[in-house]
């Protein structure tokens, strides 16, 4: 089981680049099935914050250390692993399908 996780948006505040709100995912794969569980996380600084990060500064690794060290990460990752085992043992129970051999 392959999990990635992502940034996918961020929310500032325009005038001192203060990230506020953080859209993020883990993608997760595995013999060839996916599925991914997103989610938000609110953050609180400022600019003034000894640790602040510049707006145009920041990596994706930047906010991803700020999503990991603040969510459950290993229940993100077990919700995705049942759910694609789920589909996986859904689709070995199929005996019948529809089509033509040509």
């Amino acid at each position: 089981m392959n999990h990635n996780w992502k940034i996918y948006d961020l929310k500032r505040t325009t005038a001192d680049g203060v990230v506020k709100l953080i859209t993020y995912a883990c993608e997760s794969e595995d013999s060839g099935y996916g599925t991914r569980k997103i989610g938000e996380l609110t953050v609180t600084g400022s600019a003034s914050d000894p640790d602040f990060i510049a707006y145009d500064s920041l990596t994706e690794a930047n906010v991803l250390a700020w999503v990991t060290s603040s969510v459950d990460t290993s229940s993100f990752e077990s919700e995705n692993s049942a759910s694609i085992a789920s589909t996986i043992v859904a689709q070995a129970a199929i005996t019948e399908s529809n089509g033509t051999p040509w």
